[in-house]
């Protein structure tokens, strides 16, 4: 269960708390009291508030601007949204499908414990117009949609066999293994200077030191590399000379890389390398490498009966949500919903 915008809410909480909500408005107009029915039963303004305060804050930490008019949409369909929740929560109490208080404060706990304390987590809540209260009845509706679907939709799923294998041969793709490099490099580090010293003889004495530790790296790099090509051994000189922690002692092995596991000044070498060849020098942030590609290995196809059950789970993910649209599509023919905004 994850509950994102609370999240965000804290993460913004510096900037927005101290300024405490503001009376709520659309389009410069309050909302309605209530601004729905669904057979009777109220959807208050405040769990509308709730879903387009998230939503303003999520626009503003991505830095979109949002018409007023644009915003009338987005209610309506989020307005949309929660009259389907209270029809899924309607047909599941008809059902007598129940969850537990254990299960949901299970959940709130979970979410508590991504905040720093107690006081933070009701601050993000009041400031969202929500209350613990709120918040469980928001989890017990989702947990009640959950425990709907499992039980009126779920044993409707079948999947024949020839649906999987159809899947598997129209996503060959999706089942292939990339082609992956094994590779080992010799590091020989530089150093970035300091930034904006306050004395300018200071900086320039710095621009200086770096300059001249970074030339013998260079030249270090180079007599390493005239090494290798004299037939050095390229494991036992990564030993001696690699200033990488984590690789020299293994020869400089990095292992079975992919162009999009490393850095690109290394990957855009290492795939025009021979097995068994060493790159010339390649200069990036780090410092200067010298690669050696030991393999190739080539990329495979994951055979159908290891992938089957993966298949499984997807196909079963979309034949129930196709299933439950259908299912809320019926709800609503059925249902009295009357919109006030």
């Amino acid at each position: 269960m994850k509950f994102k915008s609370l999240l965000l809410i804290f993460l913004m909480l510096p900037a927005i708390v101290s300024a405490g909500p503001d009376s709520f408005k659309l389009n410069g107009k309050p909302l309605p009291t209530v601004v729905a029915k669904v057979n009777g039963k109220s959807i208050s303004s405040a769990q509308l508030e709730s879903d387009l305060i998230t939503f303003r804050l999520r626009a503003q930490a991505q830095g979109n601007k949002v018409s007023p008019s644009a915003e009338t949409l987005v209610a309506r369909e989020m307005l949309k949204a929660l009259i389907m929740k209270e029809l899924i929560t309607q047909k599941a109490l008809s059902l007598n499908i129940t969850v537990s208080s254990k299960k949901i404060d299970l959940e709130i706990q979970n979410i508590e414990d991504k905040f720093p304390d107690h006081t933070t987590f009701v601050k993000a809540l009041a400031f969202q117009r929500m209350n613990i209260k709120g918040l469980k009845e928001k989890i017990k509706r989702t947990l009640l949609e959950d425990e709907l679907i499992r039980l009126e939709i779920a044993p409707q799923v079948k999947i024949k066999d020839a649906a999987t294998k159809s899947f598997y041969k129209k996503n060959k793709e999706k089942f292939s293994k990339p082609v992956l490099y094994q590779v080992r490099h010799i590091l020989i580090g530089t150093i970035q200077p300091p930034e904006n010293l306050e004395n300018k003889a200071d900086q320039q004495k710095a621009l200086r030191m770096t300059k001249m530790i970074n030339e013998e790296a260079k030249l270090k790099a180079e007599d390493v590399l005239l090494k290798i090509k004299s037939g050095g051994n390229f494991i036992k000189l990564a030993k001696e000379y690699s200033e990488d922690e984590a690789s020299y002692k293994e020869g400089g092995m990095l292992g079975h890389l992919h162009p999009d596991s490393t850095i690109p000044e290394i990957a855009a070498v290492m795939v025009k390398l021979d097995e068994g060849a060493t790159s010339s020098i390649i200069e990036s942030s780090f410092g200067y490498h010298i690669l050696k590609l030991d393999e190739i290995i080539p990329s495979t196809l994951i055979p159908f009966d290891k992938a089957e059950t993966d298949i499984l789970n997807i196909l079963m993910k979309r034949e129930t949500q196709e299933l439950f649209k259908k299912y809320l599509i019926e709800l609503e023919k059925n249902s009295k919903i009357e919109i006030f905004i």
